[in-house]
This record gives C-alpha cells, structure tokens and sequence, in this order.
C-alpha cells in the first residue's frame, strides 16, 4: 500500500503541494479524482491529497463534497499559490498558438489575460500537468499549455509567459484526508 495518493502525473499542482508540504512521503499518481477517492475507499493508499478550492475560481469539482459524504477525515490543511505558466513545444507566441490544453480551473482562472487572443481555442484536460501529455501526443506546432513553471522545466517545454493568472495572489487549498 501507498502512504498518499494524488492526482497525476508528477509536477501537477498536486504533486507541488505534496513536495513542498509532505516532502519525505511517496506518492502514487492517478489520472482523476475519481480514481483517487476509489483507491483511497479500497485501502490502496492510507491518504489522499485533494484540492478543494481556488481562492479566484471557487471549488474543484465536488471534491469538497466527496470528502463529506464518502465520510473521510480531513487531516491538515495547505494553501498552495498558484502561479501559472504557459509554454509551448515549439517557438510560440500568443499571436501564432491556436490551441491551448489546461484543467478546466486553469483556463478559468486565466480568462482575463486571454481575452484579447479570441483566435484560441481551449481544450480541457485532467490536469495541467496531463495536458502537456495531450500536447506532446498531439504534436501540435501551434498549441500550448497552461500549467506549472515545474511541469513545463520537467518537460523541457519552451516558456512563452509566466504568472499569467488573472489574481496575482491566486491560490489553491489542499486537504490531506483520510477513511
């Protein structure tokens, strides 16, 4: 068994949460929160960190939700800031990106910064960090991501611009729950 599971793959804003707040602990990754309740339900894994809420775009999905009626215990909670990123594969710019992959609260929490570039489309992802999978699987010469400083380093993706969320003090709260 796993001590702590989280949402996937690694350099998610999950997995930065868990790295700076539960350093020494091992994490199993899966692909939505589905699969993270479930395995932590079945005793796959002892914990599970979930986001619950942005500070600028409201809750994530109905995890809070999910925590109160799968009866787990909340543990701890953390306050991640949340400074996004958006990178591309190749040499980009805002004017040549004709599609941008993200989780949904990404793209909502960058609406601002994109209006003025209405030749973009978005594509919702599982997360930021799997939507640079969907790039890369794509092979899109005019596509980007919206995702983590990290994820776009750990995957040697070019940075277009940074801190592009619409709240300069946007952050998400994290829970460490628990059957």
């Amino acid at each position: 068994m796993t001590e702590l599971g989280l949402l996937g793959p690694a350099n998610t804003y999950h997995d930065i949460a868990r790295k700076r707040y539960l350093p020494n602990v091992s994490p199993t990754f899966f692909k939505n929160f589905d699969e993270v309740f479930t395995a932590l339900k079945e005793g796959r894994v002892n914990r599970a960190l979930i986001a619950i809420k942005n500070s600028t775009s409201g809750f994530v999905s109905n995890n809070f939700e999910r925590i109160k009626s799968g009866g787990f215990k909340i543990v701890q909670e953390f306050e991640l800031p949340v400074h996004l990123c958006l990178g591309s594969m190749h040499p980009n710019s805002l004017d040549t990106i004709k599609k941008i992959y993200s989780h949904p609260m990404a793209i909502k929490e960058t609406q601002r910064f994109f209006r003025k570039y209405s030749h973009i489309t978005f594509i919702s992802s599982t997360s930021t960090a799997g939507a640079i999978d969907e790039l890369k699987n794509n092979r899109d010469p005019h596509g980007a991501v919206i995702s983590s400083k990290e994820a776009l380093e750990g995957n040697a993706l070019l940075m277009i611009s940074e801190n592009i969320e619409d709240e300069p003090n946007n952050s998400t709260t994290f829970t460490l729950i628990e059957k």
